[in-house]
C-alpha cells in the first residue's frame, strides 16, 4: 500500500510543504504581531544549542562541534529572551511548555546555565505547572548542573541514550558503555524529583532482535517516564552517511526487518505498562509530553537561538542565524492540513475531528481511505474514533501523509 516508510512527523512536514505554496512575510509584519494583544493565553518556548562537546555519527542537525566558550552565545540567548519579553504578545501569554533543544543544551558551564536559566524566568510568564524540559547527554551532565536546572523550574530531561548496547554504542559514537550509563541514569533519578525520560534507535547497522529487546527490558527496568524511539534514519552530511558512501560500512535496509525490531521493542515495553503517547512516543502514563502536543497542535511558540523555528498566530519562522530570519504565513486550508497531521499522530483519533479539518466535501473520501486501512489491519474503527494497530503505528507516519496528500488533491 505505501511506497514508502516514513519515520517520523517530520518527514509528513516536509509532504505538506512540497504540495502546498509559501507565502513569504516581513519581518515588519511579524514585528507587528509581536506588539498586538493575543486572542488566546497558553504559549511554549523553543530555546537552541546549535552545539555539542561530541558528534554522534547518525547526526545532521543544526549543530557544530563547540570550539569556545560559548560566553557570545549565552549573552545572545539572554538578550534575546528580553527582547521577546518586552513584546505585548508575549506579556499576554502564559508558558505552559519549555524545551531546551539542540546540540547539547547542557554543555554550558554552571555559571552560564545559571544566567540563561535566570534570564529566561525574569522575562516570561511561566506557568505554575509549566513542562519544561531539557535535552542532555550523560557525560556533561553534572550534580550542580542538574540543581541549578532544577531550582530554575526544569522538570523534565530528555537523554540521548539511543541503544545501551555497547556495539551499538560505539558505532553511533556515543559515551560510555552499558554499565556506566545505568549507574548515571539511576544518580540522576536519584537526585533530580523530575520525569526522567530517553530516545532509543532501532535498526542501526546490523542490530540484533536481542540487542533491541535488552534496549526495552533495560528502560523498563530503569523505571523511565518515557522513550522517544525512531528507526535510524541516515542522513546527507552525518559521518554514518559519509562512512557508509566511501565504502567504510555497509547497511542493507529492509523494511520487515525494520518491522520486526520496531514490534519487538514496542511489544516488550507495551507488556511492561508502557502505553502510546503519539507514533514514536510511549509512556508510564506520568509524562504527557506537552511540548510535542504543542508542535501537533500548530500552537504559539517562540523560537529562540540560532535554529529554533516556531510559531506566533499562522506565522511559521526559522532563525537561519543572529542576523536573518525567514517567514512564511499559512493559508486556513494549509493549516488545517497542519492541524490533521498533527491530532493522526496520536494513539486514537475522534472522526468528528477530522471531519471539522477537512470539511463535510473532502471528509467522504478521507474516511473512505480509513476504511482501506482498516482492511489492511493498521486501524480499528470504534463507534465515533480509530485507534492505530501495531501495525498501524509502524506505518503511522506514511497513513498520515497519505491522508494530507488526499486533502490536498482534493482542495
Amino acid at each position: 500500500m505505501f511506497e514508502k516508510r516514513y519515520k517520523s512527523h517530520h518527514d509528513v512536514k516536509d509532504v505538506i510543504n512540497k504540495l502546498t505554496k509559501k507565502s513569504m512575510v516581513t519581518p515588519f509584519t511579524f514585528n507587528r504581531l509581536l506588539n498586538e494583544e493575543p486572542t488566546t493565553k497558553e504559549a511554549g518556548i523553543y530555546v537552541h544549542t546549535p552545539y555539542c562537546d561530541k558528534i554522534c555519527s547518525f547526526c545532521n542537525m543544526n549543530r557544530k562541534q563547540v570550539s569556545d566558550n560559548l560566553e557570545e552565545y549565552v549573552n545572545y540567548l539572554c538578550k534575546e529572551f528580553i527582547k521577546y519579553g518586552n513584546k505585548k504578545y508575549v506579556q499576554g501569554k502564559e508558558i505552559t511548555t519549555i524545551f531546551f533543544g539542540g546540540g547539547t543544551p547542557t554543555i554550558y558551564k554552571a555559571n552560564q546555565l545559571e544566567r540563561i536559566l535566570s534570564t529566561l524566568v525574569q522575562n516570561f510568564n511561566i506557568s505554575s505547572n509549566c513542562e519544561f524540559t531539557f535535552e542532555t547527554t550523560l557525560h556533561n551532565l553534572t550534580l550542580d548542573k542538574l540543581a541549578i536546572m532544577e531550582k530554575y523550574g526544569v522538570n523534565r530531561l530528555s537523554i540521548g541514550i539511543q541503544t545501551f548496547s555497547n556495539r551499538g554504542r560505539k558505532l553511533l559514537n556515543r559515551t560510555y558503555n552499558q554499565e556506566t550509563i545505568i549507574e548515571r541514569i539511576r544518580e540522576i533519578k536519584k537526585n533530580f524529583k523530575g520525569l526522567v525520560c530517553i530516545d532509543i534507535i532501532y535498526n542501526y547497522l546490523d542490530e540484533t532482535l536481542e540487542e533491541i529487546e535488552n534496549d526495552a527490558k533495560i528502560a523498563c527496568e530503569l523505571g523511565v517516564d518515557s522513550i522517544s524511539f525512531y528507526s535510524l534514519m541516515i542522513h546527507e552530511g552525518s559521518n554514518l552517511s559519509k562512512d557508509l558512501n566511501e565504502n567504510k560500512l555497509s547497511f542493507n535496509y529492509q523494511i520487515y526487518r525494520d518491522k520486526e525490531l520496531h514490534h519487538k521493542f514496542l511489544e516488550k515495553v507495551l507488556n511492561s505498562g508502557y502505553k502510546l503517547l503519539e507514533h514514536t512516543k510511549i509512556t508510564n502514563g506520568k509524562d504527557e509530553y506537552r511540548y510535542i502536543r504543542n508542535v501537533n497542535s500548530f500552537s504559539d511558540l517562540f523560537a529562540i537561538g540560532i535554529g529554533a523555528g516556531g510559531r506566533v498566530k499562522n506565522v511559521e519562522y526559522f532563525n537561519l542565524n543572529k542576523f536573518i530570519t525567514f517567514y512564511a504565513k499559512d493559508s486556513d486550508f494549509k493549516y488545517r492540513v497542519k492541524k490533521l497531521s498533527g491530532i493522526l499522530q496520536y494513539p486514537e483519533i475522534k472522526l468528528s475531528d477530522i471531519r471539522e479539518l477537512t470539511g463535510d466535501k473532502i471528509y467522504p473520501e478521507i474516511l473512505g481511505l480509513l476504511q482501506e486501512f482498516q482492511k489492511s489491519n493498521y486501524i480499528e474503527f470504534f463507534e465515533d474514533s480509530f485507534r492505530y494497530t501495531i501495525d498501524g503505528v509502524f506505518w503511522g507516519n506514511s497513513i498520515v501523509a497519505m491522508l494530507v496528500e488526499k486533502m490536498i488533491e482534493l482542495e
